[in-house]
């Protein structure tokens, strides 16, 4: 797997899990009146595991890039 190929999964992945944070805090919002704050607090929290899941992936993006690229220089290719 490249470094281009796997910096575009990791992006992919951020993107993925920044829709559905945003998806699960607006189905909390939604879901409030019917479920009570049981429900939203379950959403939010879901959304929250799912931001902090971005951010992670996007810190391992980072470095992981770095490593790679770093890698391949002292390869020499």
């Amino acid at each position: 797997m490249t470094t281009n190929t796997l910096h575009r999964l990791l992006v992919a992945l951020v993107v993925l899990l920044l829709v559905a944070a945003g998806t699960l805090y607006v189905l909390s919002v939604t879901l409030a009146p019917q479920g009570g704050p049981d429900v939203a607090a379950r959403f939010v929290g879901y959304a929250w595991i799912a931001v902090v899941g971005a951010v992670l992936t996007g810190v391992v993006d980072f470095f992981v890039r770095a490593g790679l690229s770093r890698t391949r220089t002292r390869r020499g290719r």
